[in-house]
């Protein structure tokens, strides 16, 4: 037998930005009795250039986006032919999310598997205003900041979805902020009415929601001051009174 053969490759799907120092990925494989030139090659995103390369013998290397963060010390095994096959990445920041290839070759033979890794940021700043711009309408924004990857923000009331919403989603920073509005008559809500705003980022598997108690009827204040946040928001849609009511984050797994 002179192929080689990748028997496992060990990417983690999901890892939460700051939770962990370092992440490893790993690409175990057999090989036959001919191993002349044995490479190990990582690729991310279906580059042309790998982003790590070791050929046996030789010291491994880290290149591209990788360059400087690879442990280039690690030995997932004592084999001296499999000894720097995995990549450990210090520090993963959401710029690595993506697909990671393995490419294991000899003079003869090449095998090569692909997966998924997403680094993902939960939002912050997650917030429902109720925002009152006349006596007989509510306009319902829903915001969050800071998420990554790119979030899903849906408004809905206890018995549906709300039509009509927009939506809004900016990248700054390397993270996403989003926002949904919609503009509801009283009269065609009950008292009091429940809203929820539901937060998803999918390819993460993650979800949180925001509900809050709406009570149709003419503009009003209350106790609880806006923020400046939300006093930028409330004129990026147009209001001209507030009627901001507490809201309640719930966790959804």
């Amino acid at each position: 037998m002179n192929a080689v053969k990748i028997v496992k490759i060990v990417v983690p799907e999901i890892i939460q930005h700051g939770v962990q120092d370092a992440v490893v990925l790993d690409c175990d494989y057999t090989y036959g009795n001919n191993t002349s030139g044995l490479v190990v090659k990582w690729f991310f995103k279906n580059k042309a250039r790998p982003v790590y390369q070791w050929i046996v013998s030789q010291k491994p290397q880290d290149m591209g986006i990788l360059r400087g963060r690879v442990d280039l010390t690690y030995r997932a095994s004592n084999d001296p032919l499999k000894m720097h096959r995995a990549l450990r990445i210090v520090k993963p920041n959401t710029d690595i999310s993506g697909d990671y290839t393995c490419v294991v070759s000899t003079f003869m033979e090449e095998d090569s598997r692909t997966k998924q890794m997403i680094v993902f940021v939960p939002e912050t700043n997650f917030r429902l205003i109720q925002n009152k711009s006349d006596d007989d309408t509510v306009n319902v924004i829903c915001a969050a900041d800071g998420a990554f990857p790119a979030p899903n923000l849906t408004l809905a009331t206890p018995e549906r979805r709300l039509d009509g919403v927009s939506h809004e989603l900016k990248l700054v920073n390397g993270r996403y902020s989003a926002v949904a509005s919609v503009t509801l008559l009283d009269a065609d809500l009950p008292s009091p009415a429940e809203f929820i705003c539901t937060l998803r980022i999918p390819s993460a598997k993650y979800a949180v929601r925001k509900e809050a108690i709406y009570y149709p009827g003419p503009i009003s204040t209350t106790p609880e001051m806006p923020t400046a946040a939300d006093m930028q928001l409330a004129a990026a849609v147009g209001s001209k009174g507030e009627k901001y009511l507490t809201s309640i984050r719930v966790s959804i797994n």
